[in-house]
């Protein structure tokens, strides 16, 4: 019997430096592939812009209209706003949240071209995230020049405390490791996503620093193999109940959580 598992950083479309993407037909074959049962679709960073405004909305459709057709495997999608296209990508914000129903957005401030902690490109964007208690992916990156830093990351995170985030890959280095360990301790909205990685000491590493509550699933698909790093939590030397935590139990705590905020049942 096939485990159930919910992906949180799982890619579609393409990124133009690199060419490497894939559709959402493609993404489903992955995931039947790899055993996983369910993914929270995003669009990849770096898109094609040729269109600015008119190829994030196209993406952020093509999300939404998975997540309609596809709710057994997509139980929520995360859009993508482009912070360059400043006034015009808060208007995307608030259709693709209210209008499409997405369930929050992926970042990427590397490869999109801004930095976390400069207010005057974030803050606009993440006001309206928090006040709608929505969901994150964040890329983050051992560079501290790179605007997606631990360090950077931490300002975005603890100003807006109603955003919950998936902080992707923050282990790449000892350093990075070490700073985001301290992240996660500190911020009850971010937890740790094991994407990106396929090494089951590297689950444990993490579930010993800020427990099986505070670690989510998330490959990376198509950058890494989905199926590698499932089974780094599969194959990892703890309890099945922390594994199920990680792999479905804190993103689905999560997803009926924002439910029932958004369904007024639930005291803020």
């Amino acid at each position: 019997m096939m485990r159930r598992s919910i992906d949180v950083h799982a890619h579609i479309g393409k990124t133009v430096a690199n060419n490497i993407g894939q559709t959402v037909e493609q993404m489903i074959q992955s995931m039947d592939a790899a055993g996983v049962t369910e993914s929270l679709l995003s669009p990849a960073a770096a898109d094609r812009q040729a269109e600015g405004i008119v190829n994030t909305r196209r993406m952020n459709d093509i999300v939404a209209e998975a997540v309609r057709n596809h709710p057994q495997r997509f139980p929520a999608g995360l859009g993508l706003v482009e912070p360059r296209h400043e006034e015009l990508a808060v208007e995307e914000l608030v259709r693709l949240l209210d209008d499409l129903n997405l369930a929050g957005i992926s970042v990427h401030p590397m490869l999109e071209g801004y930095y976390l902690d400069v207010p005057l490109r974030v803050d606009p964007l993440f006001e309206v995230l928090d006040d709608r208690r929505a969901l994150c992916l964040m890329h983050c990156s051992p560079d501290p020049g790179s605007g997606e830093s631990p360090r950077a990351v931490r300002v975005a995170a603890s100003k807006f405390p109603n955003v919950t985030i998936f902080l992707g890959h923050a282990f790449l280095t000892p350093q990075q490791q070490a700073e985001a360990v301290e992240i996660v301790r500190d911020l009850p909205n971010v937890f740790f996503d094991v994407a990106y990685q396929s090494d089951p000491r590297m689950t444990e590493s993490l579930v010993s620093a800020v427990g099986s509550e505070r670690v989510v699933f998330g490959s990376d698909a198509p950058f890494y193999d989905l199926g590698k790093v499932l089974q780094s939590v599969l194959d990892a030397n703890i309890t099945d109940t922390e594994k199920d935590n990680i792999l479905f139990g804190n993103v689905q705590k999560v997803l009926d959580t924002r439910a029932q905020l958004h369904r007024g049942t639930l005291i803020k």
